[in-house]
């Protein structure tokens, strides 16, 4: 290549990437605040239902001078008031300019150069009283959102934003030149890359915030898999030359594991989201029909756990069938697990080898997120088995030319939605075999109608697992529009994709409940399927694709556990992980003891997170506290508390129980309020507060309500488990003290505010 080309191809390359980089940061950031986000850059008379009072000041920062507007969107909608409404709008000290807002259409207010930060100053005008309210408040207008635009139809961010981003991305495409142009190539250029790419992001992770450690992770890892790969057909030697075996090992261990402790919390309800499931099969129980009157999620769980709950009192089990519905649903969701598995092994084997099949249901058997999820009356285990067996039947109809089976795998794909909403998209996999097939970009024709077909009959796999669909309309698509109001709006803070870069579930859900090393060893193999580019491995990274970025795109993330979202991708990066480890076992001595080190951490770190999480289980927190407060606090004491799901259960009249109203939880954790309502106690569960301090974009001025709670009130108990808190299980508990008198319960109080000093 001449020079010449190579300076053009250089300068082109630099030249994308700061248009990429002035593109992508201006996504990172948030630049629209509406609702609840208002209170993040607002100061004076500004409520949190966005009415404006006298004066409010709004403050943007990070945005480039004199190349940026605001848009202001206020409602028209004055109630009791005659006219329109009025306000005064300047910039940064410039001349106010009046605007009758008439209709709900931004206002365009533009930045001038010198105005960092942009302080946008609003003046009411014209006010009204709302004759509702117990002391109406004088208003004037009421702000929807407040966005930062420009003339390219994103807002331009300051310099010094764009150039540690413009240093990440340059970094990423040079690495990714080496991998992607280095045939046979050694690990070592990019294991170097990916030293470089986590120095950087560790240099400006002072500027461009902690997002960037992920990405660096990530991208790296996909790119030292990359590299890795050698255009040679390797075998596997004696790399688990007995993978059928260890596969039945992993079921026989993945089931113990799941279905261990899985009565945890009984008769208490410690899963808030069982409970609605559980009245829903009641409700079919009552009427005598399979009418669930309940669509926020498809039927299918219900009907298996009406199902299993029927078969546990045929063969005896006691209790009321109201009692037994949660323990039956956690045992379709267990099961589910567990044939999980023996499908993981099935589809690894079928696609590349037994060893690969064996390994992947090793790793499936023992990630602490599958098991958690496998004990749960929730969609999510189920959805991934449904995911599963809607693959390997697609492969069974590819490998051995039975076009009819596509058909079943339509019908899977069609269940796989009745299990829950977004598996719909499984009806890509089974449209997807006249490539299969043709093993390349161009369809096998005489697989066309076929397809067609298995996509023309998805819709009835999920009227047949959810036809209450059809048959109640009217409150299917209420509860439906619900939900997907639901999935943009967020639960709690809203999280978009953007402001966490597509790596909010990677770092949040996949590093902690696979093990951090499983991690990134799984996305070296996605790298590494990638660069090989078979069918097969196209397949494989198709699907976690499928999953994962629908996920990462909804806004609801919710805690105390957004990671079963991601659940489905899970035996698809286990395959991946083990089908690098298998290619790498066959190249010489060192490789070979480098993948047996490698295989033996990647599947006892995650045993043994799972087998502490497993010993914590029978015994939740939320049992001790109970067991030690009747010995210790005085009988009728009043204590309140958070919401009920998430605290102790006494199961009797020992104390008077108060619980705050979900929605005033916040505003009822005024120190003063608190120590003036006639309580004895206070009892805060980590599974409502720690949303505030985990989760990314939430509204600091609850996180400092909450910190003001563990600073001013004396503690008289903290309960925690040994391994923590991980999905519905073992909160932190702390019980507050209303009146004083700590020490002479327990004669020493436990200082918990660093634990919420994040």
């Amino acid at each position: 290549m001449s020079f010449r080309r190579r300076v053009i191809e250089i300068a082109a390359l630099a030249f994308c990437a700061m248009l990429v980089s002035v593109a992508v940061t201006s996504r990172l950031t948030q630049s629209r605040y509406s609702g609840q986000d208002l209170r993040k850059i607002s100061s004076g008379e500004l409520s949190s239902d966005g009415w404006l009072g006298q004066r409010a000041e709004l403050t943007l920062t990070g945005f480039s001078n004199g190349m940026n507007s605001v848009a202001l969107s206020f409602s028209p909608t004055r109630p009791s008031a005659a006219e329109l409404g009025r306000v005064a709008v300047s910039v940064c000290g410039s001349s106010e300019r009046e605007y009758v807002i008439a209709s709900s259409d931004p206002v365009r207010v533009p930045i001038p150069r010198g105005c960092a930060p942009a302080t946008i100053s609003l003046r009411g005008q014209n006010f009204f009283r709302p004759p509702h309210e117990r002391n109406p408040r004088q208003l004037s207008v009421q702000v929807l959102s407040v966005q930062a635009r420009s003339l390219v139809g994103f807002p331009i961010r300051d310099l010094d934003l764009v150039l540690p981003i413009l240093g990440v991305i340059s970094l990423l495409v040079a690495v990714a030149v080496v991998a992607l142009g280095s045939v046979g190539f050694s690990v070592i250029p990019s294991g170097l890359g990916m030293l470089l790419l986590i120095s950087c992001a560790v240099l400006f992770v002072r500027i461009a915030q902690d997002r960037w450690v992920p990405l660096s992770v990530f991208v790296s890892a996909g790119l030292a898999g990359m590299a890795a790969y050698k255009n040679s057909n390797t075998r596997s030697g004696e790399f688990l030359s007995t993978g059928g075996k260890i596969a039945w090992l992993a079921v026989i261990i993945g089931a113990a594991l799941r279905f261990y402790g899985i009565s945890f919390g009984l008769p208490s309800n410690f899963h808030p989201d069982e409970v609605p499931k559980v009245n829903a099969i009641m409700r079919m129980v009552d009427s005598g029909t399979l009418n669930p009157q309940y669509f926020l999620h498809p039927s299918l769980l219900l009907y298996a756990s009406y199902a299993m709950n029927t078969l546990l009192h045929f063969v005896g089990i006691e209790g009321t069938f109201r009692d037994t519905a949660f323990l039956a649903g956690r045992l379709v969701s267990a099961c589910a697990g567990v044939v999980s598995i023996a499908l993981t092994y099935q589809i690894g084997k079928r696609l590349f080898s037994r060893e690969t099949g064996g390994l992947a249901a090793c790793l499936l058997a023992v990630f602490p997120l599958h098991v958690t999820c496998s004990r749960y009356l929730k969609e999510d285990a189920l959805l991934t088995f449904i995911v599963l067996s809607c693959v390997l039947t697609t492969i069974i109809a590819v490998q051995r030319n039975r076009r009819w089976a596509l058909l079943l795998a339509g019908l899977l794909a069609g269940c796989t939605a009745g299990t829950k909403y977004s598996g719909i998209l499984m009806v890509i996999v089974p449209a997807a075999a006249p490539w299969l097939v043709s093993r390349s970009w161009r369809p096998d024709r005489s697989w066309i109608a076929w397809a067609c077909a298995a996509v023309m009959i998805a819709p009835l796999g999920f009227l047949i697992t959810t036809p209450y669909a059809l048959l109640n309309a009217t409150k299917f698509i209420t509860d439906f529009r619900a939900e997907s109001r639901h999935m943009q709006t967020g639960h709690t803070v809203a999280i978009t994709a953007w402001s966490q870069m597509w790596m909010y579930h990677y770092w949040r859900s996949v590093w902690p409940g696979i093990s951090g090393l499983a991690a990134v060893i799984s996305v070296l193999g996605l790298g590494f399927l990638m660069r090989r580019g078979k069918i097969e491995d196209l397949l494989i990274i198709g699907v976690v694709l499928l999953f994962y970025m629908p996920a990462e795109y909804v806004k609801a993330k919710p805690a105390p556990q957004p990671e079963r979202y991601i659940l489905p991708c899970l035996p698809f990066l286990a395959i991946a992980a083990s089908e690098l480890l298998r290619q790498l076992y066959a190249r010489g001595r060192v490789a070979r003891v480098a993948v047996a080190v490698a295989v033996a951490l990647i599947v006892f770190i995650p045993l043994h997170r799972t087998m502490a999480l497993a010993s914590d289980l029978r015994v939740d927190t939320r049992d001790r506290m109970v067991v030690w407060m009747k010995q210790t606090i005085p009988a009728g004491s009043k204590i309140l508390m958070d919401w009920k799901p998430y605290c102790p259960n006494f199961h009797g009249e020992v104390f008077q129980i108060q619980h705050i109203p979900r929605a005033d939880i916040i505003d009822g954790l005024d120190v003063s309020s608190l120590k003036e309502s006639g309580a004895d106690y206070l009892i805060l569960s980590s599974l409502f507060y720690d949303r505030y301090f985990s989760q990314p974009d939430a509204v600091p001025a609850f996180r400092q309500r909450i910190r003001e709670v563990f600073k001013r009130l004396p503690v008289v108990a903290r309960f925690e488990a040994p391994s923590g808190t991980y999905g519905f299980h073992n909160p932190t508990l702390t019980l507050f003290s209303l009146r004083g008198d700590v020490n002479a319960l327990s004669g020493a109080t436990v200082d918990v505010a660093p634990a919420i000093d994040r």
